[in-house]
């Protein structure tokens, strides 16, 4: 072939020609330079670990809500409705054992009418509090979440949210953890690897996932991680993505 006609592109035939066989010169070191690559990916696996441990709940939170309603010119005796009724039921409360608690400040905000045919007037306000309760008492919280009749008073409304069941040692578990999911992450690379007749060297990288604190059995997990509050028994689980270098 006459190499100086390769490049002779006042013929379009010629110039189409070269284009072609300069483009599939490229092409094999495009090749030739991802099966270097691929090959040196084959000196290491990754793989996933998980490790579980169910526990149980050794913390309880829970929420008091008191409501009172006032007239325009009556918000200051709604403020004191709230304390009063906060001064009794933190009475009660002390009587019960439960004396970790605190209430954030008073809030209100006001209430309109809007009629059909009008422009909206200010009718009074809603005066509100929160009594927040930690023990680790769990079954003494839980009686008392259970009879609201002490809670109650003249004057206001109250409500309760459902009792939070946390694991106070939860970061300790999790250091526990993160050991366990890397030794299984490890056997799972060592039984791939030994089907192809490889072993496993050093661990190059780890990196773990989110914890899932989940109901005992549960398996709705989340990417973001969840936590679960409303168990008293929980299953703490952990995932690492590990990469082992192979020989």
């Amino acid at each position: 072939m006459n190499i100086k006609k390769l490049f002779d592109y006042s013929v379009p035939l010629t110039a189409a020609a070269t284009v072609l066989v300069l483009g599939g010169v490229i092409v094999s070191l495009i090749g030739a330079r991802t099966a270097f690559q691929i090959k040196l990916a084959n000196d290491s696996i990754e793989v996933t670990g998980s490790a579980k441990q169910a526990v149980e709940a050794d913390m309880a939170r829970w929420v008091i809500n008191l409501e009172t309603r006032t007239e325009v010119n009556d918000q200051q005796n709604g403020y004191r409705t709230i304390e009063t009724a906060t001064k009794q039921i933190t009475n009660y409360l002390e009587t019960q054992d439960l004396t970790d608690y605190e209430t954030p400040a008073i809030t209100s905000y006001a209430n309109y009418t809007y009629p059909q045919n009008g422009s909206p007037y200010l009718n009074g306000f809603s005066v509100n509090r929160q009594i927040i309760v930690r023990s680790n008492d769990i079954d003494k919280i839980n009686e008392i979440a259970n009879a609201i009749d002490p809670l109650t008073g003249a004057g206001y409304n109250v409500s309760t949210q459902s009792v939070e069941f946390t694991y106070s040692k939860l970061a300790e578990a999790r250091v526990t953890l993160l050991s366990d999911a890397i030794k299984d992450a490890k056997a799972r690379a060592e039984a791939i690897a030994s089907e192809s007749g490889r072993n496993i060297r050093t661990l190059r990288s780890a990196s773990s996932g989110v914890v899932q604190v989940l109901p005992q059995g549960g398996i709705d997990i989340s990417d973001y991680g969840t936590y679960d509050t409303q168990s008293l028994h929980k299953d703490i689980m952990v995932t690492v993505r590990a990469s082992f270098e192979l020989k």
